[in-house]
């Protein structure tokens, strides 16, 4: 009887144990075939391929469970391409996969012989391109050698470097759309129509801030206005108004601040009366420059 009992025992525990073995297998195969990956969809990303994305996503083995996937990029450490923020994983249904991305903001662009080098706020190349992209301010004047993809822009002069990474997103942040960024020998200078803007190497949020209010009242005149010195409201903001070609000027511009000029000097501010053209809020002077209290010195 002992005997017959524990036979009995060893049969209910190995029945047992295959039933449980093949609980397993049939989760397993379930989850294997359910979640296999048959397709998937991609958005967020702008000037990244999808196929870059695709890759970065299934470089791995167990790529085709989008079970995996799930667990992978919420829980795990994992890889995004270079020109990527972030990667999150959703499911669609058990057999598709949604993947969003954020991509880097893009802030400015220069040009190389047929093609366009796109730029982030770190100075990195994230796109190249032989497509113009609308709304991205391109800057002229420099040369960043030979670059390369998800390398920093090749500027030796590291104070030029971070003055055109400066203008470029001030402009984005001002929603400013200048006709043209330029990089001269002495700092960076914007156009807007027939007016320029002379920044200097030392590009900032003050200066930037000046710039919509007084083109709003330089409106139909061309000049150039002077933000090379601008620190703050105390400082002013010379106007020099071009010449007209046959007043004896070369190029149509007056740079001495004599002959050519008015004099009636531009002074921008909310309330201004004296009939000058000194950019202040209350400035009876007569000067010609632009400031919050004007109090004196042009630059």
């Amino acid at each position: 009887m002992a005997r017959r009992r524990k036979r009995r025992r060893k049969s209910h525990r190995l029945y047992a144990l295959i039933v449980i073995i093949l609980g397993i297998a049939i989760i397993a195969a379930t989850v294997f075939l359910l979640f296999y990956v048959q397709g998937i969809e991609i958005k967020g990303n702008d000037y990244t391929e999808d196929k870059v994305i695709l890759e970065s996503v299934q470089k791995d083995k167990y790529s085709v469970n989008s079970l995996y996937l799930l667990i992978k990029y919420r829980f795990m450490e994992h890889e995004v391409p270079k020109s990527l923020t972030s990667i999150r994983i959703g499911l669609k249904n058990p057999w598709t996969v949604r993947v969003t991305v954020k991509e880097k903001p893009i802030i400015g662009y220069i040009t190389e012989e047929e093609n366009y080098t796109f730029f982030d706020k770190t100075g990195t190349v994230v796109f190249k391109s032989r497509e113009m992209r609308e709304g991205i301010p391109g800057i002229e004047g420099v040369s960043a050698g030979e670059t390369k993809l998800y390398k920093r822009l090749a500027i030796k002069d590291e104070e030029l470097l971070k003055a055109i990474l400066d203008v470029a997103q001030e402009v984005k942040n001002y929603n400013l759309a200048p006709d043209r960024i330029l990089c001269a020998e002495d700092g960076i200078e914007l156009y807007f129509g027939s007016v320029r803007v002379v920044l200097g190497m030392d590009v900032t949020t003050e200066k930037m801030a000046q710039i919509t209010p007084i083109l709003a009242k330089l409106e139909g005149r061309a000049g150039t206005l002077n933000l090379r010195y601008f620190e703050d409201e105390s400082n002013a903001i010379a106007f020099t108004a071009d010449l007209p070609e046959d007043d004896g000027g070369q190029d149509g511009s007056d740079t001495s601040g004599d002959s050519g000029d008015d004099s009636w000097d531009d002074d921008y501010g909310s309330e201004d009366d004296s009939g000058d053209d000194d950019y202040s809020d209350e400035d009876d002077s007569g000067d010609d420059d632009y400031s919050g209290d004007d109090y004196g010195g042009d630059y």
